[in-house]
């Protein structure tokens, strides 16, 4: 049988805090999954690493690979996708985040016919980050960097969902592609992520407001100060896509993207 789910973690050029990451997704309480790294056009050395890590990692791993012609990182994902086996659950983040070991497990748990999971992280500061190591992470001290401010934080971000989708309000749930799980049927209603969105910015967004779109509506599972990933300083992105995106986002878009998982002939 196949696994449950399918991980995927996007990088680029990140190669030190990727490290990390899969440490982390190693130690996870169960192995009823595959990974893939959805990579934007990193150097060989993150391939090389991916290829050392896959050689002995307990659950089985790939590495999707595009070559990198700016921020495309829906783009990757439903190549990743595409490229994936038929586990019924879809799990996203990013490889710059170290999960708790329950993670995959709470996501798990919360995954039925048509479920929208999302979650949200602990932002670590840089000095925390710096003092980061593989061995650290391999016994968990990751988990502990998280403090109670930020996990009240959390809490309400997910009462205002909850209130939020009961009033049936816009921009419900808050969703962050760094935890994100999907069943798959709903993914592929969707025509998954809209590769109309270059840059950084709103690709989670339009993915949400058009899983929200079908009916009947998916089954939201709120997972914020429930089960949320640690999530690693780094400088800042530099990237425009938020302003050049803004306009598509605001109109009119069926919620079944045209250049998704499938592309319609001539878009691509």
């Amino acid at each position: 049988m196949p696994p449950r789910a399918r991980v995927i973690v996007t990088t680029f050029e990140r190669l030190p805090l990727l490290r990390l990451a899969l440490r982390a997704w190693e130690r996870q309480s169960t192995r009823d999954f595959a990974l893939t790294v959805a990579d934007d056009g990193s150097g060989p050395e993150t391939a090389a690493f991916v290829r050392e890590f896959a050689a002995c990692a307990p659950f089985p791993v790939d590495h999707v690979w595009q070559e990198h012609r700016g921020f495309r990182r829906a783009a990757v994902l439903n190549q990743a996708v595409r490229s994936s086996g038929p586990e019924p659950l879809l799990v996203f983040t990013d490889g710059d985040c170290v999960p708790p070991a329950v993670f995959l497990e709470r996501h798990l748990a919360a995954h039925g016919p048509r479920t929208f999971a999302v979650g949200g992280a602990y932002r670590i500061e840089e000095a925390p980050t710096l003092d980061l190591d593989e061995a650290t992470v391999a016994r968990g001290g990751h988990e502990r960097l998280g403090t109670w401010r930020d996990h009240l934080d959390l809490v309400h971000r997910a009462w205002k969902s909850r209130i939020g989708m009961w009033v049936r309000r816009r921009g419900r749930p808050k969703v962050l592609g760094l935890n994100l799980g999907i069943d798959r049927a709903l993914f592929e209603e969707v025509n998954g992520y809209d590769e109309s969105f270059v840059g950084y910015g709103l690709e989670d967004t339009d993915l949400r407001d058009r899983v929200m779109a079908t009916r009947p509506r998916p089954r939201v599972r709120l997972l914020y100060g429930r089960n949320d990933t640690i999530h690693l300083w780094h400088p800042p992105t530099e990237s425009a896509g938020q302003r050049v995106n803004l306009p598509y986002y605001e109109s009119r878009r069926p919620h079944r993207c045209i250049r998704g998982l499938e592309t319609l002939a001539g878009e691509r």
